[in-house]
C-alpha cells in the first residue's frame, strides 16, 4: 500500500509544474483525474514529440493519470466539474488569479461542493499584488528571482525549467501537508503557491546567501566558481573539497605538496576567496590526467569527484543501471520511452510503473463514471461536445 492510497486528486493544471507535482502524487498512490481542454494539455507539445500529442515532457509529467477531456469554457463544461468536485480529495490549478472565478469554480462554490476539499492553486506572482495578474513562464520567473548566472556577457538562464520544477515540488509537498491537516481537522483548506516565492526560497540558502546576514562582514564566496569543473585530458570532473582533509587529499592526488605551505590555502574560508590561484595552479596537472586517472587519484585521496556527464550517458550510469531507475517501455502511441521510476522509496521499495501517459480523454468515460455520471448523462456530454473521447472510442 502506498501512503496517498485512496486519495482522488482533480489536477486542472497543465505544463510542468502543477503535473509535476500531481505526477509525484500518483506515483505516491493517489487517483489522479488530468482533466484537460479538448486540444489537450500545452505540454503535450512541449520538447521532443514522438507522435501526435505525446511530448517527451507529457509522457514524463502524466504517465499514471486518467485523462478527461471537458471545455470548461463551457457552461456544461463547468457543471460536469462541479458534478466531479464530491469525490475528490484535492483539487489543484494553475490558473491566473480571478480565471476560477469567472468560471464559476472559485473556492466558496468549489467548499460548497465538498467542504473538506483542500484546494492548492499554483500561480506566478501569488494571488494579488503588482504582477499578480501576469503571465509566468519559467524563464521569465527565472529572470524575476535572480535564479540566473551572471557572466561577462551578461545573465545567462538556466537550461532547464527549473522554477517550474521547483514550484511543483513545493506545492506537491504543501498539498499533501494539508491532506495530513484534514485528517487530523476533518476541515478543508486553500494552499497558495508562488513559483517567485518559491524560487526566491530555493535560492536564499545559497544563490543570494549574500542576503541572509547583511552586515557581516565576510562576504559569499561565488560558488560558479568554486566548483566550476575541471577540464581532464579527455573530459570533465567536477570536485568537492572543503574539509582540510579533503585538500590535503587535493594536493596528494595532483602531486602538488606546495600548496599545504601556501598561506592563501590555509583554511576553507582563504581558499574560497583565492580561489582563482588555486586554479591557476592546479588547472594543468589535473589537465595532464585523463578522467579515469584523474577520478581513481582522487578517490584514492578521499576526495569526493564526479564525471561531467551529457544525458545520452545516463542510461549507462554504473549507478542507475545498479537501481534501474531508468527504464526503457513501449508506449502505444509514442514507441519507446525511457521513464525514470520514482524517486521515494517506501518501506525499500519502490512504486511500480502503473500507466503509460494517456491520450487526450482517454479516460473521460471511466472518470465521469467514477463521478456518479449516468451512461445516459456521459453519452450526452460527449455527443455535445462537452466532453471528449479519443476519436476510435466514440
Amino acid at each position: 500500500m502506498l501512503p496517498l492510497d485512496g486519495v482522488t486528486v482533480i489536477d486542472l493544471t497543465s505544463v510542468v509544474a502543477g503535473p509535476l507535482a500531481t505526477q509525484i502524487m500518483a506515483q505516491q498512490g493517489a487517483r489522479v483525474w488530468k482533466v484537460e481542454p479538448p486540444e489537450g494539455d500545452r505540454a503535450r507539445l512541449l520538447g521532443a514529440v514522438a507522435a501526435p500529442g505525446f511530448s517527451s515532457a507529457h509522457v514524463a509529467l502524466n504517465a499514471d493519470k486518467q485523462s478527461v477531456a471537458i471545455d470548461l469554457a463551457r457552461a456544461d463544461g463547468q457543471a460536469l466539474l462541479r458534478r466531479m468536485v464530491p469525490q475528490a480529495d484535492l483539487l489543484i490549478h494553475n490558473f491566473r488569479p480571478g480565471v476560477m472565478e469567472r468560471l464559476g469554480l472559485g473556492t466558496d462554490v468549489l467548499h460548497a461542493l465538498r467542504p473538506d476539499l483542500v484546494i492548492a492553486r499554483i500561480s506566478g506572482f501569488g494571488q494579488d499584488g503588482p504582477m499578480a495578474a501576469g503571465r509566468a513562464y519559467d524563464p521569465i520567473v527565472q529572470a524575476e528571482s535572480g535564479m540566473v548566472s551572471w557572466t561577462a556577457e551578461g545573465p545567462l538562464l538556466a537550461p532547464q525549467w527549473i522554477c517550474d520544477k521547483t514550484a511543483g515540488l513545493y506545492a506537491a509537498q504543501a498539498a499533501t501537508a494539508a491532506l495530513v491537516a484534514r485528517a487530523r481537522s476533518g476541515k478543508g483548506a486553500v494552499v497558495d503557491i508562488s513559483m517567485l516565492e518559491a524560487a526566491v526560497a530555493y535560492g536564499w540558502i545559497d544563490l543570494h546567501g549574500a542576503q541572509a546576514l547583511p552586515d557581516a562582514t565576510s562576504r559569499m564566496p561565488d560558488i560558479a566558481a568554486v566548483y566550476r569543473p575541471w577540464a581532464t585530458g579527455d573530459g570533465w570532473i567536477v570536485v568537492v573539497m572543503l574539509s582540510q582533509s579533503e585538500f590535503e587529499g587535493w594536493a596528494r592526488a595532483i602531486d602538488a605538496p606546495e600548496l599545504l605551505a601556501d598561506p592563501r590555502f590555509a583554511d576553507m574560508t582563504t581558499r574560497f576567496l583565492n580561489w582563482d590561484d588555486l586554479r591557476a595552479i592546479s588547472a594543468p596537472r589535473i589537465a595532464a590526467l585523463t578522467t579515469r586517472e584523474a577520478v581513481a587519484r582522487l578517490a584514492d585521496a578521499g576526495v569526493p569527484c564526479g564525471v561531467a556527464n551529457r544525458s545520452a550517458a545516463l542510461p549507462g550510469h554504473a549507478q542507475i543501471v545498479h537501481d534501474g531507475f531508468v527504464a526503457l517501455t513501449d508506449h502505444p502511441q509514442a514507441g519507446a520511452v525511457r521513464r525514470t521510476r520514482p524517486v521515494a522509496r517506501f518501506d525499500g521499495a519502490r512504486p511500480g510503473f502503473e500507466a503509460h501517459a494517456p491520450r487526450v480523454g482517454e479516460h473521460s468515460r471511466a472518470v465521469l463514471a467514477a463521478a456518479g455520471l449516468t451512461p445516459e448523462e456521459i453519452e450526452a456530454a460527449i455527443a455535445e461536445g462537452t466532453a471528449c473521447v479519443p476519436e476510435e472510442t466514440l
